[in-house]
């Protein structure tokens, strides 16, 4: 009876999830932000005195304190709640972003693979990289202090686990995604990893703050500005399938995703790439100066005109656009290049070979890696196998 009465339980919670949750469950939209003040989005996650999950988040008080969610699944780690919409199964949401599938018909390709990726899998192939999903600790490549030995305590009290890395960073949906909103593009959080990549210039006594957004899209009815808190913004129409990303607001190259991602991989938004960076990649070069592919600059920057202005089909990479373009972008030599353009955002099935699965740099020989080129010995989330990214715009 105890048992029975467990799983009708747990079956009436996964329920609760799929009914209220709606099958179009936009960022910024419907159960993910811009609330009025009679929402029943609430109710969509939470219970105020009859939750059953052990999930908890961190208050901002002097002396933080873990606090109970009050959410209505059993889920132990976010992306189990996460997850009763956003699965396989596509119980609740149009963006399967387990299998990098979008499911619906209004706002993409039907069946077309998401823009970032998947965690599972990529067009019906597993994955040959990601960023960790789960809960697990994971350290951001040419993130935090360089050169450091594996095992160190850092400032922050947390170890380091792989050379040329940081802190350890706990992995789950909600490190990169605010479910309750944000200024940003895709609900990316204001605050990722202690860095400050976006936010609102009010205060919680102040109605409606103005956003002050790091990531913005030119999709169709995209506020430029960033979305305000409680504001129906029903001529937005997102594309999960065909890129349309936007350079930072203002065309400033130290915003954008680009300058999101370095909240975790800081040396990465270096404009120079001749000064560097010194760290230790574990590639067997050791503690040395680092260079870097510059990012946030144009396409007109690379002579002659970059390949990937008239390039098409498969193979063609999302640049970042003048955000005025919306609902009209073609290549143009002003795009910028940023993270997104060669790397998925969740996950890659990209396959890497030959001289793109090395085991030292140093003494390059084709496949004698675990899949890629060390530090990260896989498919780095690249979009194209092995190192057709650099192919499309230098065309060698």
């Amino acid at each position: 009876m105890k048992k029975t009465t467990i799983l009708l339980l747990i079956a009436t919670a996964v329920a609760l999830m799929v009914t209220v949750t709606p099958g179009v469950a936009m960022a910024n939209f419907a159960i993910h932000g811009n609330y009025v003040m009679d929402t029943e989005a609430c109710a969509g996650c939470h219970r105020a005195h009859t939750a059953v999950s052990s999930i908890t988040w961190t208050n901002s008080d002097t002396v933080p304190q873990q606090k109970n969610a009050l959410l209505i699944s059993t889920a132990s780690e976010t992306y189990q709640l996460c997850y009763v919409c956003h699965d396989s199964a596509g119980q609740g949401a149009d963006t399967d972003v387990q299998s990098g599938v979008y499911r619906g018909t209004l706002y993409g390709t039907p069946n077309a693979t998401l823009n970032g990726g998947g965690f599972d899998s990529v067009g019906g192939v597993a994955v040959t990289s990601k960023h960790i999903e789960t809960g697990a600790s994971w350290a951001a490549y040419g993130g935090g202090n360089y050169g450091v030995p594996i095992g160190s305590v850092l400032a922050t009290g947390n170890a380091v686990g792989q050379v040329g890395t940081g802190n350890l960073i706990k992995m789950g949906c909600d490190t990169c995604h605010d479910p309750h909103g944000s200024s940003n593009y895709r609900i990316l959080k204001d605050n990722v990893n202690g860095v400050t990549v976006g936010g609102y210039s009010g205060d919680e006594n102040t109605p409606d703050p103005n956003p002050n957004p790091f990531v913005i899209s030119a999709e169709v009815g995209y506020p430029i500005g960033g979305f305000r808190l409680h504001q129906p913004y029903t001529t937005y129409k997102p594309n999960f399938t065909t890129a349309q990303y936007a350079k930072g607001p203002g065309n400033d190259p130290t915003k954008g995703m680009s300058a999101w991602c370095s909240g975790c991989h800081t040396a990465y938004l270096t404009q120079d790439s001749v000064g560097g960076t010194v760290y230790n990649a574990n590639d067997r070069y050791g503690l040395t100066t680092r260079h870097r592919h510059p990012i946030n600059v144009a396409l007109s920057n690379f002579k002659p005109v970059s390949r990937a202005l008239v390039i098409g089909g498969t193979n063609t990479l999302p640049l970042d656009h003048d955000a005025s373009e919306a609902g009209g972008i073609t290549n143009q030599s002003s795009d910028w290049i940023e993270c997104l353009t060669c790397h998925a955002a969740h996950g890659s099935s990209a396959v890497m070979t030959g001289f793109a699965n090395v085991v030292d740099s140093t003494n390059p020989q084709k496949d004698t890696g675990g899949g890629g080129v060390a530090p990260t010995d896989h498919s780095a989330l690249l979009r194209l196998n092995n190192r057709g990214v650099c192919e499309v715009c230098h065309n060698k």
